[in-house]
């Protein structure tokens, strides 16, 4: 039989872990509410339907430079790591 202490312990555990799914939750919802509102104002759309539109015809395009990024940025670290190699 699980001690009593032991028991409330994993409750414990188990309660902090289900606030802290909540939180993350929140967090997440708020931020996609601040990343939609950036982009509506930048954009100056008012429509949902409009914003939605503009953003698969963008899709793509950010795709590939989002690609771009990485691959240059992995360039430069390789680049970094083969000129300073690690010592030890």
């Amino acid at each position: 039989m699980i001690k009593q202490n032991t028991k409330e312990q994993i409750l414990s555990i188990e309660e902090r872990i289900k606030r802290l799914k909540e939180k993350q939750k929140r967090i997440l919802n708020s931020t996609q509410r601040e990343i939609g509102k950036y982009l509506m104002d930048s954009w100056e759309v008012e429509d949902v339907n409009e914003a939605k539109e503009l953003i698969d015809s963008f899709n793509n395009q950010v795709k590939s430079l989002s690609e771009a990024s990485f691959s240059k940025e992995d360039n430069e670290e390789e680049k970094n790591f083969l000129q300073n190699p690690p010592k030890g």
